[in-house]
């Protein structure tokens, strides 16, 4: 595969020599592996859809209504665990 170059600035050269330092391996795996971790918008999308396909099928119900009690109650549930005081 032939290889190009992406310029960042240094600040983020730096970052990731960091990154690829503490990881043992090179700045090109560790944009790699981030490249191939993230999902592209239609990616996420896709996955949102069979995930809702597949709750649809067993009956699964995940209330999208922002103002909801019980998803007010779950994400405030969440941010406790992750420490957040908002």
């Amino acid at each position: 595969m032939p290889l190009t170059t992406i310029q960042v600035d240094v600040e983020v050269r730096d970052r990731l020599k960091a990154i690829a330092d503490a990881s043992h391996t090179s700045i090109k795996q560790v944009v790699a592996n981030m490249a191939a971790q993230t999902l592209t918008p239609t990616e996420l999308a896709e996955r949102q859809a069979r995930g809702r396909a597949a709750m649809a099928a067993t009956g699964t119900v995940i209330n999208d209504d922002p103002t909801d009690p019980d998803r007010q109650a779950a994400q405030a549930f969440w941010a406790g665990l992750e420490g957040d005081a908002s």
